[in-house]
């Protein structure tokens, strides 16, 4: 029997979690009395990859989020959480957005950097037990054991707020794509066009509830 070393377990659990990035995604609004504003928000994760074949990252937990209050909407805040190689340094303060071929610098906020622990349990060979055998009553039959592992990874986040500038190019742009840094590792998150139509919708969206 062959069995798959840790690393490859790990990629496994990182791959289900993230099978379904951008499905099923929509535009929720939600009134909010005790501030007396209107949130409109959109969960969704965006194709995550680093410029480093050591590690890896992938993008969950993303949001889009707008407030109008009196008729006056605010800027749009882009709310980003990564997970990956334990070796990923946090998120640095630079940051770009490209809308087609126009890259414009932003600034990531509230950068947060924490550690998580997911323990693994794998079969592994054990030693040969006795079995059933013909004329001798016994023969050599593989077995396993359970093998627990400890995976460690990071988690970084920050948020990116956009210019209205910005909103008016995307609304007309064909594609969309964010860069940010983890010490000198690059982190490029690809904006599907899928995920493009519906960031246009969220948009034009002034406190409408999606039906």
């Amino acid at each position: 029997m062959t069995f798959l070393p840790i690393l490859k377990y790990k990629f496994l659990i990182f791959y289900f979690l993230f099978l379904c990035i951008g499905c099923g995604t929509t535009v929720q609004v939600v009134q909010d009395p005790f501030r007396d504003v209107t949130v409109v928000k959109m969960d969704m994760d965006h194709e995550a990859k680093v410029d480093n074949p050591n590690k890896n990252v992938y993008s969950y937990g993303g949001q889009y989020a707008k407030e109008i209050k009196n008729g006056v909407i605010s800027q749009i805040t882009l709310i980003i959480r990564l997970q990956g190689s334990e070796t990923l340094a946090s998120l640095g303060p630079e940051a770009y957005i490209k809308i087609d071929r126009k890259s414009t610098k932003l600034l990531l906020f509230d950068s947060n950097y924490s550690t998580n622990q997911v323990t693994v349990r794998t079969q592994v060979p054990a030693n040969m037990g006795p079995g059933i055998g013909f004329g001798y009553g016994y023969s050599a039959v593989p077995t396993t054991s359970t093998r627990t592992s400890t995976l460690v990874s990071n988690i970084l986040s920050g948020r990116l707020i956009f210019t209205k500038e910005m909103e008016t190019d995307i609304l007309s742009a064909k594609s969309l794509q964010y860069r940010l840094y983890s010490a000198n590792d690059a982190i490029d998150l690809f904006v599907s066009d899928s995920q493009l139509e519906m960031i246009q919708k969220f948009i034009k969206n002034r406190g409408e509830v999606q039906k």
